[in-house]
């Protein structure tokens, strides 16, 4: 399990989750749970499973994870002609938010060039 504690440091920070949450959850302090990050203890097994658990993850793709092959968690990994295609498929909810946030955008750069034109005029 070389670099292990690296992957999982990655994974960690991935999913934004602080050390301390990690440790909580292990029963253990964030001390002891950087020194798994850094490669410093010999991770067991049964650890090793407790933490792809609390990552929502197999211990398999906590073992393989690579940085350089992140995909975003909603997405559909198809086989393509000319490469991998990811097909994004976002809960509806995450879908509503996104374009309320879009139209709450797109009224502030209204009222700002609104703002703007009013100042030019002044001048």
């Amino acid at each position: 399990m070389n670099n292990i504690g690296n992957k999982i440091r990655k994974i960690r920070e991935l999913k934004n989750i602080p050390p301390k949450d990690i440790a909580d959850k292990l029963d253990m302090s964030p001390q002891n749970y950087l020194k798994i990050e850094r490669d410093e203890v010999n991770l067991s097994v049964d650890r090793l499973i407790q933490i792809s658990e609390i990552f929502g993850m197999k211990v398999e793709e906590v073992l393989t994870f690579d940085e350089k092959n992140v995909f975003n968690n909603y997405g559909e990994i198809k086989g393509g002609q000319n490469g991998t295609i990811v097909t994004v498929n976002f809960p509806e909810e995450m879908k509503r938010l996104y374009e309320e946030n879009a139209r709450l955008l797109n009224d502030k750069i209204l009222l700002l060039e609104e703002k703007i034109r009013g100042l030019e005029r002044r001048n």
